[in-house]
């Protein structure tokens, strides 16, 4: 009788530590948001009030000025194609902005549920082909610095047009706008 109820007790411990890092517990407050619409404009060659940037906590799309309060920014070049920017990469290295990691991925939009932990390259730019999803990580200053699941915001981005002589690009994007969850699906996301 003495042996079985330490065994016993080993066993609950593996059942609540295996519980335990399989779930946090911490529920999402914010749904997923889609945009399936938006319009940004050219960094260059468009009025400077005309929104050629999107800041993903806010979901919406921004102009681009010296505050620096946006996460990617979206230009032409003389051939038409899509140029996107990190906060970073148009800030220099004299202005205080947060980190923006970019990858792209061979997967469709709607393919793309769950955003990955790796393979992001942070503070740069990218050449985006029109239809490419592209995968964006945003280090938040927002988020709480002790937050559990960490300070990214997740989104998925895909270029579904271009107009040249307007200098306009049509994007179609998702954000999960909970710290640290990388589900990207419409609703509420349970990761």
């Amino acid at each position: 009788m003495q042996v079985r109820l330490p065994a016993f007790l080993v066993a609950v411990a593996g059942v609540v530590a295996i519980n335990a890092c399989n779930s946090t517990g911490i529920k999402a407050q914010f749904e997923n948001i889609d945009h399936p619409d938006a319009v940004v404009y050219a960094l260059n060659g468009t009025p400077s009030k005309f929104p050629a940037a999107i800041q993903f906590r806010s979901s919406s799309v921004v102009p681009v000025d010296a505050s620096f309060l946006f996460d990617l920014a979206f230009d032409l070049d003389t051939a038409a194609n899509v140029k996107v920017y990190t906060v970073r990469a148009v800030a220099s290295q004299f202005a205080s902005t947060h980190r923006v990691g970019l990858q792209t991925t061979t997967q469709t939009f709607a393919q793309v549920t769950r955003a990955p932990t790796t393979g992001y390259v942070y503070d740069s730019s990218l050449v985006v082909p029109v239809g490419r999803t592209m995968l964006v990580d945003v280090i938040d200053p927002n988020c709480n610095q002790f937050s559990i699941l960490g300070q990214n915001i997740h989104a998925k981005l895909v270029v579904d047009s271009v107009h040249a002589t307007a200098r306009t690009m049509y994007v179609h994007f998702l954000v999960n706008m909970n710290c640290g969850f990388r589900s990207l699906v419409e609703g509420l996301p349970a990761d």
